[in-house]
């Protein structure tokens, strides 16, 4: 079997310590997206220090990019509303914990709301995507998309809802693949 790559070491201490963070915040930080944001105030530049990937090649705007974005988020748009449709009739708790995720959304004005919504999306991307995915990605090649979900699962245990784990993990394990 391979040693693990300096970089597979980072990613998982990355992960760790995300966990982490997120405890502490979630027990210190009451609004989501304030939680959220802060949050990445430290991973984003953790992430790009401790994983070495290449970093100017994978922030170079390429359009072909921007398609695969929306045509993905498109696509897991609508199969998270088949997932929040399927749950209201076999588990209907959870359809309604993740009605109740939107309440999070109903703390922050409009005006914070979309410039954290952005910020969070682009460092998740960052953090989950690229460094925690990216170094496992030639040795388990698909695999990779595993570990991104479960880093990204991760960082939602200590304050999401059991649903919005699994969406989590689901989710992130798509984003990641």
């Amino acid at each position: 079997m391979k040693k693990a790559s300096r970089n597979e070491i980072a990613a998982i201490i990355l992960s760790l310590a995300g966990l982490v963070l997120m405890y502490v915040l979630s027990r210190e930080v009451g609004n989501l997206w304030h939680r959220l944001s802060l949050f990445y105030v430290f991973m984003l530049p953790a992430a790009v220090l401790a994983v070495r990937l290449e970093w100017k090649k994978l922030f170079r705007f390429e359009g072909k990019h921007l398609l695969y974005g929306l045509g993905s988020a498109a696509v897991l748009y609508f199969v998270g509303l088949l997932g929040v449709f399927v749950l209201r009739e076999i588990r209907p708790r959870f359809a309604a914990e993740l009605e109740g995720m939107y309440i999070m959304l109903a703390n922050v004005p409009d005006w914070q709301l979309w410039p954290l919504f952005a910020w969070v999306i682009f460092a998740e991307e960052v953090v989950w995507r690229q460094a925690a995915t990216q170094p496992f990605a030639q040795r388990l090649k698909d695999g990779a998309a595993l570990i991104g979900a479960l880093a990204f699962l991760l960082v939602h245990l200590p304050w999401a809802p059991p649903a919005l784990c699994i969406a989590a993990f689901v989710f992130g394990g798509a984003w990641s693949w």
